[in-house]
């Protein structure tokens, strides 16, 4: 199968839209395949099919089924931590792809109640462990929440808008406790990135959630000055701080909050970000 999502990916890669009427039959092959195999190679050759037709108006039907089939059927893959470990190439490809759906035909994509299923399978999966599939997730959260703000994607402020707002203190809850250690120090820029632009986006929204995540952790782990530093911190982020800047600061909250096991644990203990995740409905057929 691998061998085959190669050929048909250099296929797309060199003759592009020349292509034609043949790119519908390939894609109702995919959808078919990924169905039976569950191999994320079709997911990564539909990412080159979105790049080069996500923007072509004679190709929309045939895209958005694309989408609909790929993600309804990988949602249902990964509903929860456990189930992102045990396929992290599924995880990465499909919040490849969802980001691929954003900047090339965000049209087809965010009106849909598969890009709100999207965010919410998203949430389950933020703190799984391996490190391309956590960056893609991070990434897919960072577009969603930057696209009102983007030249085209004014259209889409309400839908997205409304989405995090249902959805923002679990999700702030969620980044918190990956920054101060459900996730490897080593994932710190992409995780201060995502709480710099709740922070940007959601304003006061954004410091009440962060307010109230920030005040789960024991004073056996945060200090008060420390405590005041963390909300200080995010409060400077909405006001306007450069990502080095706050990315920095994050930086000494989290070693803070790692400094050994046991006050590792306490924090997470507090925050239990693996039950704060929204179910993932099952479709009904």
């Amino acid at each position: 199968m691998e061998s085959i999502c190669r050929s048909c990916k250099f296929a797309v890669r060199t003759c592009g839209r020349v292509m034609g009427m043949t790119i519908g039959a390939m894609l109702e092959e995919i959808q078919t395949l990924y169905q039976q195999h569950k191999q994320s190679c079709f997911l990564y050759l539909s990412s080159e099919v979105i790049k080069i037709f996500g923007s072509d108006p004679s190709c929309a039907g045939y895209l958005t089924n694309l989408i609909q089939i790929l993600f309804s059927h990988t949602v249902q893959l990964l509903r929860t931590i456990q189930d992102f470990t045990a396929r992290p190439d599924i995880a990465d490809d499909c919040y490849l792809l969802a980001s691929r759906c954003i900047r090339y035909c965000p049209d087809l994509f965010i009106p849909t109640e598969m890009f709100q299923r999207l965010v919410d399978c998203a949430m389950a999966g933020i703190t799984i462990q391996h490190r391309e599939a956590c960056k893609s997730i991070l990434s897919f959260l960072s577009d969603v929440i930057d696209l009102p703000n983007s030249s085209d994607g004014g259209q889409y402020r309400k839908v997205i808008n409304t989405i995090i707002l249902h959805r923002g203190a679990t999700l702030t809850r969620i980044m918190i406790a990956a920054l101060t250690g459900a996730l490897p120090s080593g994932r710190l820029e992409e995780v201060s990135y995502v709480l710099l632009s709740l922070s940007r986006v959601f304003g006061e929204n954004m410091l009440n959630w962060a307010r109230e995540s920030i005040n789960l952790i024991p004073p056996q782990a945060l200090t008060d000055a420390e405590r005041l530093r963390f909300f200080n911190t995010i409060s400077d982020a909405a006001s306007g701080s450069s990502l080095h800047t706050i990315t920095d600061r994050f930086g000494e909250i989290s070693d803070v909050c790692r400094r050994n096991k046991t006050v590792q644990d306490l924090v997470q203990s507090a925050l239990r970000p693996h039950d704060l995740t929204f179910t993932v409905v099952p479709q009904q057929m």
